[in-house]
């Protein structure tokens, strides 16, 4: 009987060790970005793979003043919602329709200056689709 349990505690710990190690390689890959936004254009970045089913995610470490809007975009499509911030911040933008039709897709973060903004604004951060 011990030997069972003692076979059953070794199993059980290396489904647990293996589950665990998928989802620490299911991390997302996080993507630098730094620029100045104008009031009439956009700030978009190089386009990165969408590897999870996850939402995408703008970590704001800089934002000089004003309010900026973002959101995911294929080409010229909106994927995510919009999102408006002020300040250093963590932007959450979930997925518009099915985030698993993305898998293996490029898209990119476009942030735009918000309504009431009248000037430029510089900012920096990382973003990943997920």
């Amino acid at each position: 009987m011990k030997k069972y349990q003692l076979f059953a505690s070794i199993v059980a710990v290396s489904l647990l060790t293996i589950g665990f190690g998928s989802f620490a390689n299911a991390s997302p890959t996080y993507h630098g970005y730094s620029g100045k936004v104008q009031i009439i254009s956009d700030l978009e970045t190089t386009d990165a793979v969408k590897e999870t089913t996850g939402s995408a995610y703008n970590l704001v470490t800089y934002i000089q003043r004003g309010k900026l809007v973002s959101w995911v975009e294929k080409g010229t499509r909106n994927f995510t919602t919009k999102e408006m911030y002020a300040e250093r911040t963590t932007v959450p933008m979930d997925y518009l329709g099915n985030a698993s039709s993305l898998i293996g897709e490029k898209v990119h973060l476009n942030i735009s200056t918000s309504i009431g903004t009248f000037e430029s604004v510089d900012t920096a951060g990382t973003w990943t689709p997920n």
